[in-house]
């Protein structure tokens, strides 16, 4: 009966981790506020429901959206204030809180001018 229970555990394992999402790690370029671009790491965790968890890193840069998209519009918080993003086009996006506060955009290197 033990050995039963414990390959019913082992077979749970991988929904558990489809359930909880999928992740990947990228160099990208970046710019905050319209300051110069900047190499960062950028993390996207994104869920089953279509949510995003996308964190930025780089030289004097943290930044973190939390969304979800619709036909190239992002909905959500950009460093925890409400915020929307636009896709320039595919692997180069602009955010920007609502309080026009902060402006935050990113690109892989080949995308930078309207590449698809």
């Amino acid at each position: 009966m033990r050995i039963l229970i414990l390959l019913g555990a082992a077979t749970l394992l991988p929904a558990v981790a489809a359930a909880q999402g999928t992740a990947s790690r990228e160099t990208v370029r970046c710019s905050l506020n319209d300051g110069p671009e900047r190499t960062c790491v950028f993390t996207d965790q994104a869920s089953r429901g279509g949510g995003h968890r996308m964190t930025f890193t780089g030289p004097g840069i943290r930044v973190t959206f939390v969304g979800r998209a619709n036909s190239g519009w992002w909905a959500g918080q950009l460093n925890g204030k409400p915020a929307m993003g636009f896709e320039r086009n595919r692997g180069n996006i602009v955010f920007s809180t609502s309080d026009l506060g902060t402006r935050f955009a990113w690109w892989y290197p080949r995308n930078a001018h309207g590449t698809y």
